[in-house]
């Protein structure tokens, strides 16, 4: 009888485990899904790594400056910015992005879903050292990634 009892628990033990291994595994991974809802914002400047000239960076302030951030899932073909407001590099005086001009400030409204991107996503961006002047609050934006983007101007 004693038998049959750790005949039985075994069985599920070894059922089990499985399962519960299983199960808490799901829990550890980041949900790609877990994305803000929609809110919208103003891109506002733009700049480029030193290290890899193809990635391109936006800066977005959120409306009613709720946060501000940048991003490297925008694509500049998407939107018709002016000629000569995209600047190849970055403020070299600051070390930090080329902001648009006042007058076009808030003119390139958008909307869309973000969130923190996975260490895998953070994309590596040294930018050159500042010379001279005040640098760059980079500390006061945060990096995202983005999606169901959709202009709003």
């Amino acid at each position: 009888m004693m038998k049959s009892k750790k005949m039985k628990l075994l069985t599920l033990t070894l059922f089990l485990l499985p399962l519960c291994v299983i199960w808490l595994g799901t829990g550890c991974e980041k949900d790609q899904d877990e994305y803000s809802g929609y809110v919208e914002g103003y891109i506002v400047g733009s700049f480029q790594c030193n290290n890899n000239a193809k990635e391109r960076g936006f800066c977005i302030i959120l409306e009613n400056n709720a946060d501000s951030i940048f991003t490297f899932s925008v694509a500049e073909k998407d939107f018709d910015f002016p000629q000569g407001i995209i600047k190849p590099g970055h403020d070299a005086f600051s070390g930090g992005p080329y902001f648009f001009p006042d007058s076009l400030r808030y003119k390139f409204k958008l909307r869309f879903k973000f969130r923190e991107p996975d260490e895998s996503e953070v994309v590596d961006c040294p930018l050159a050292f500042y010379t001279v002047g005040t640098p760059f609050p980079w500390e006061e934006w945060n990096d995202v990634i983005i999606k169901d983007v959709s202009k709003l101007f």
